[in-house]
């Protein structure tokens, strides 16, 4: 194959809690924009090849996501980065957050300093986020990531779904808008024998409620369907204090292995609005496949009008490889588009 219809992408793969996620540092032009929010918005219109690359068979998965890192715009931002999800692009991810720190740590993007702990500050497009990294020098062994500010929408809805009957979910925005749903009262243990019907339950709800709701951020502006739910069960007694059985289901079709930030930003916004936990208290979340994550309050500020509920999350993701994508122009399998997205970059 001539070298010119060839394209390296430079990667780190990394994983939390089995949840792949794909950090970009090189091999593609630089994304236009003047900030990380246009750069999303350049890279969901004609910019979105390089997601149904990374995220498609037989470059990748629908289940992977990754994160494109992009130069910020905000003061003190040490690294931006766009999110690429199978539902598309969402404004803030905690897990994703986690993973870029590490990558950009592990790889030698970010300088790491003596062993200990260090702050970076990374933007996505939800704005600057906070990240507290505890490593040896070498390794990165936990992050605490503060939250995009959660705030509860509506309590109550519901929504009648094929096989499930009438499903009550609330309505709260942690970084993307979630319908959050009681497991138990639905039967479910939310257990990793179960993800194949809680992906049916999700996509059933995110399919009949969108058409009856408006999902308009007061900044970022209408951001399209119903593509996230959050299942949880009840609170119980655990070893480390307080725990939470959790699923996250991403539309179309994913169920998340790890618990998600967002997600247990969402639960803890619901919690707090309840007076069940107020600031300093500590929430673990437990996904099906029995990976953790754990959430603490930090603040309840007023926000559009609310009570926000702002949190931290904290747990660790692993570096899986730094490998270089070979992407194969005349290979017309996940590669529609991808042509013009990468003319500009060096051949091998």
């Amino acid at each position: 194959m001539p070298p010119e219809h060839r394209r390296r992408i430079r990667l780190v793969d990394t994983h939390y809690g089995g949840d792949v996620s794909r950090v970009v540092l090189g091999g593609i032009p630089r994304v236009p924009g003047d900030s990380v929010l246009a750069k999303r918005a350049w890279l969901g219109g004609d910019g979105d090849a390089l997601r149904r690359l990374l995220l498609s068979p037989p470059y990748g998965e629908p289940a992977m996501c990754a994160n494109v890192v992009v130069d910020p715009d905000l003061d003190g931002a040490d690294a931006g980065y766009v999110i690429m999800e199978a539902m598309g692009y969402p404004f803030f991810s905690g897990s994703n957050s986690i993973c870029v720190a590490t990558a950009l740590l592990e790889s030698g993007y970010l300088a790491m300093g003596p062993p200990g702990r260090q702050v970076v500050h990374l933007q996505p497009p939800a704005g600057l986020v906070r990240a507290e990294v505890e490593h040896d020098g070498r390794h990165v062994h936990a992050v605490t990531v503060t939250c995009d500010t959660a705030w509860v929408l509506d309590r109550g809805r519901t929504a009648e779904l094929p096989g499930f009957g009438t499903v009550t979910y609330d309505l709260v925005w942690s970084g993307c808008f979630y319908a959050v749903v009681d497991a138990e009262a639905h039967g479910f243990a939310l257990s990793e024998p179960e993800r194949p019907v809680l992906a049916d339950l999700g996509m059933s709800l995110c399919l009949v409620a969108s058409p009856d709701l408006e999902l308009v951020h007061p900044t970022f502006g209408d951001t399209g369907p119903l593509a996230f739910v959050s299942l949880a069960g009840p609170l119980t007694e655990g070893g480390d204090g307080i725990e939470v059985a959790t699923a996250t289901y991403v539309h179309p079709g994913v169920v998340c292995r790890c618990p998600t930030g967002t997600g247990t930003a969402a639960q803890l916004a619901l919690l707090a609005d309840d007076g069940v936990l107020g600031v300093g208290d500590r929430l673990t979340s437990i996904s099906p496949t029995g990976s953790t994550m754990v959430g603490e309050i930090v603040g309840r500020p007023g926000l559009h009008g609310r009570v926000g509920t702002t949190s931290t999350i904290t747990g660790r993701a692993f570096t899986l490889g730094v490998t270089e994508l070979v992407v194969n122009l005349d290979d017309d399998l996940g590669t529609e588009g991808i042509w013009e997205l990468l003319a500009g970059t060096a051949g091998p």
